[in-house]
C-alpha cells in the first residue's frame, strides 16, 4: 500500500476515540532486562545488560518540546549506562493530529521508527488499521516469556494475570503496552465533596438524601455560608464540562448510572452484561430534570456551560475565603481543601448509587507503547522496555532522579514523591523523560509497593484511599466496569462514522434542558427519534460486540 492510498484509507478515522500510544525502538541482538528485584546485571538467554557492545533504538513519541531529546535527561543517561541501550528519538510534533500524519507517512517505509511511544501519538482505531495492516507487531510472546520481559512477569503478571485480558485487541493479540497503576483509589475519580465548615457555621448536617441535598444547597446559596459578611458569593456546586472529574455525569451515578461524557467514556456504561447508552435511558432523562433545577435555582454554577477553565481554577484557589459548598473530585484543591469531606452520595427514592470506577484499575493506562514491524531485533527491544515496569524506573521517569530532582526523594529504601510549587515544576520539567512523551509512559506503581513500605503514601493518595474504601464498603461502587476495550478496524471506522453525530445531538440537547432553554418532557420522544436516526443502534451493538468479545479472552 503506497503512502497516498495508506492517507486516503486512515482519513476515515481521524476522530480520536480513546488516546492511546505507540512507542519505537530498534537495532541489535537477543532478549532480557532486569531481575523482578532491580539487579543491575541479570541474564535471560544469552543477554545481560549492560551489553557488550551499544545499541541504538528509534522511538518515535508525541512531544510539546520541540527541539529537545529525552536521551537528554538524567534519567535516560542512568538507564542508557545501565543497558549500553540508546535512543534516536522521532518527534511527532505536539498535538495528536499532527502525530498522525506524520506516522502516516513513516510507517511502511526506511524511516519508519521501531517503536511508538506515549498514550497520546495514536488513538483506539488507527491502532486497530495500523495492525491489521501489520505496521504493528504483536507483543504476546514477549510479554509472557520471563526470559525476555522478567519484570513485567513478576509485577505486573504476577499480581493480576487478567491484565492481558484488558489489553488485548479483538483478534487477541496485543499490540500496545500499559501503564500501570493499581491503587485503587487513584481510579475513584469523581465522589462527591462537601464543606464541612459550611455546614457547622449554618447547623446543618451532612445531607444523606436528595432532599436534604437540595435543602443544603439552598441554604449555601441563600446564607452567609463562608462567613465573610456577603451571603451572595457562595456557589453550592461548583462543576464544569470538558473534565474528567468535575462534570455533571458523576451525578448520573445517584441514579444508578457509572459512566463520563463522549469525551471520556461515551456515555456507555454496563448492567447485568448489557452494554447500555445513558442518554436514551429513562435514569438520564430524572438527572436532567434535576440538574434544571438546581441551575434554575443557582445551586449549580450558572457558568457550567460557557466558564473557562481560569475562571473554574480561580474560584477553587481563592485566597480569601472558600466560595464552593460542593464538588466531585478525586481530591478538593486550594487553600480550603482540608475544609473538604468526602460524603456518600445522597439517596434518590427507587435508585442505587453506582459510581463509576476508571478501567484503568483493572486494564492498565493503555496504549503507552506500540512495537513495530521495523523493528529488525525485537527481543531486545522488548527486554529494554521491561525495564520501565520496574518501581525505581517508573517513578524515576515521572519525577526524575531521586536525590537529584525535589519531586523524589530515597531515604533507607522508602521512596517519596514530594509536591513543590508550580515554578519549579516549570524548572524542573525538562529533565523529566516522561515530558517528551506526552507525560505517559509504559511502568508500574503497584499495590504491593505501597504495603511493603517501598513507597511513601501521600497526604492525598491516604485520603483517596480513605474515600475509596467509604464508598466501597457501602457497596456503591459500580462492579461491571466498562472497559474501554480495542475494536476492529471495521468496527472502529464505523464507530467514527456514527458517533460525531449523535455525541453532538446529545451535548445540544442536554445544554438546551438544563438551562431550560426546552423542556426535556416535550421533546424527549423527537430526541430519540433523532438519535435512532442516527445509528444510535449500531453504536451499542459495536459496543456490545466487543465488550463481549472482551470477556470472552
Amino acid at each position: 500500500m503506497s503512502t497516498k492510498q495508506r492517507q486516503r484509507w486512515l482519513a476515515l478515522a481521524m476522530v480520536p476515540v480513546i488516546a492511546l500510544s505507540t512507542a519505537a525502538c530498534t537495532k541489535d541482538s537477543n532478549e532480557t532486562a532486569d531481575s523482578p528485584s532491580g539487579d543491575s546485571a541479570a541474564k535471560t538467554a544469552d543477554i545481560t545488560f549492560p551489553l557488550p557492545e551499544p545499541v541504538t533504538f528509534t522511538i518515535a513519541g508525541l512531544n510539546g518540546t520541540e527541539g529537545e531529546n529525552p536521551e537528554q535527561t538524567s534519567f535516560f543517561k542512568k538507564l542508557s549506562e545501565k543497558t549500553n541501550v540508546n535512543i534516536k528519538y522521532i518527534s511527532l510534533g505536539a498535538d495528536a493530529s499532527g502525530a498522525t500524519e506524520k506516522l502516516n507517512v513513516l510507517l511502511g517505509t526506511e524511516d519508519a521508527p521501531d517503536a511508538i511511544m506515549g498514550a497520546s501519538a495514536m488513538n483506539e482505531t488507527f491502532l486497530a488499521l495500523y495492525a491489521k495492516e501489520g505496521y504493528l507487531v504483536p507483543m504476546n510472546k514477549y510479554l509472557k516469556d520471563p526470559k525476555v520481559m522478567p519484570v513485567f512477569n513478576s509485577r505486573i503478571l504476577g499480581e493480576n494475570a487478567d491484565m492481558l485480558k484488558g489489553i488485548a485487541s479483538p483478534d487477541g493479540n496485543i499490540y500496545s503496552l500499559p501503564y500501570v497503576n493499581q491503587v485503587p483509589g487513584t481510579y475513584l475519580e469523581s465522589p462527591i465533596w462537601i464543606n464541612k465548615v459550611w455546614l457547622d457555621n449554618l447547623g446543618l448536617s451532612v445531607p444523606k438524601t436528595l432532599a436534604e441535598l437540595e435543602n443544603v444547597m439552598e441554604a449555601f446559596a441563600t446564607k452567609d455560608a463562608n462567613g465573610n459578611g456577603d451571603p451572595t458569593d457562595e456557589i453550592p456546586l461548583l462543576a464544569r464540562t470538558g473534565t474528567g472529574y468535575e462534570h455533571l455525569e458523576a451525578w448520573l451515578s445517584l441514579w444508578g448510572i457509572p459512566t463520563k461524557d463522549s469525551t471520556f467514556e461515551n456515555f456507555i456504561y454496563v448492567k447485568d452484561g448489557k452494554v447500555i447508552f445513558a442518554p436514551t435511558t429513562e435514569e438520564y432523562k430524572a438527572f436532567i430534570k434535576t440538574m434544571q433545577k438546581w441551575y434554575s435555582k443557582k445551586w449549580l454554577w450558572n457558568e457550567y456551560f460557557t466558564g473557562s477553565s481560569q475562571t473554574f481554577s480561580a474560584i477553587q484557589n481563592d485566597a480569601g475565603t472558600a466560595k464552593y459548598g460542593i464538588l466531585t473530585a478525586k481530591n478538593p484543591a486550594g487553600k480550603f481543601a482540608n475544609q473538604y469531606v468526602a460524603i456518600l452520595p445522597p439517596v434518590v427514592e427507587g435508585y442505587k448509587s453506582k459510581f463509576y470506577l476508571n478501567p484503568a484499575y483493572i486494564t492498565g493506562s493503555k496504549g503507552q507503547f506500540e512495537l513495530t514491524s521495523h523493528s529488525k531485533k525485537p527481543e531486545i527491544l522488548m527486554a529494554f522496555i521491561d525495564q520501565f515496569y520496574l518501581m525505581e524506573n517508573t517513578l524515576e521517569t515521572y519525577n526524575g532522579i531521586a536525590n537529584e530532582d525535589p519531586r523524589l526523594t530515597l531515604n533507607n529504601g522508602v521512596y517519596t514523591v514530594n509536591t513543590i510549587p508550580s515554578q519549579d515544576i516549570t524548572k524542573y520539567a525538562g529533565n523529566t523523560f516522561r515530558n517528551y512523551f506526552q507525560n505517559n509512559l509504559p511502568g508500574a506503581v503497584l499495590e504491593s509497593d505501597y504495603k511493603n513500605g517501598k513507597i511513601k503514601m501521600s497526604a492525598a493518595d491516604k485520603v483517596k484511599g480513605e474515600t475509596y474504601e467509604l464508598y466501597n464498603k457501602a457497596g456503591v461502587i459500580n462492579n461491571e466496569v466498562w472497559p474501554r476495550p480495542y475494536f476492529d478496524p471495521k468496527d472502529a471506522t464505523k464507530l467514527n462514522e456514527v458517533r460525531t453525530d449523535i455525541f453532538n445531538t446529545v451535548s445540544k440537547y442536554r445544554a438546551s434542558w438544563v438551562t431550560g432553554q426546552s423542556d426535556i418532557d416535550k421533546e424527549w420522544d423527537a430526541y430519540l427519534k433523532s438519535l435512532k436516526s442516527m445509528k444510535v443502534d449500531d453504536l451499542v451493538a459495536i459496543m456490545q460486540k466487543t465488550y463481549d468479545n472482551y470477556k470472552s479472552h
